[in-house]
């Protein structure tokens, strides 16, 4: 079987020209996402930029008194909001 890149997909590419591209549907075992064969050799790159990225911004929430106490439960239910509104995950 050869899958043929269909529309929708060639549009996720096109809106995330660089890193891995996380694909929406009915995936049994987890997530699948889609990554370009020149971006495996500076996968782990692409992932250490994104959580220095993270980082920065939590810095900067915590600088700027964007804190709130920790409540697992809170926590999950706005890192699924997030994910739910990412092209991403």
């Amino acid at each position: 079987m050869n899958p043929q890149i269909t529309p929708e997909i060639r549009s996720a590419l096109e809106r995330h020209p660089v890193g891995p591209v996380r694909l929406e549907g009915d995936a049994e075992g987890g997530p699948v996402y889609l990554v370009r064969l020149g971006d495996i050799a500076n996968l782990q790159e692409l992932i250490d930029g994104r959580v220095r990225d993270a980082l920065v911004e939590a810095d900067e929430d915590i600088a700027a008194g964007r804190i709130v106490d920790w409540d697992p439960e809170e926590m999950k239910r706005l890192g699924r909001e997030r994910l739910s509104g990412s092209d991403q995950g």
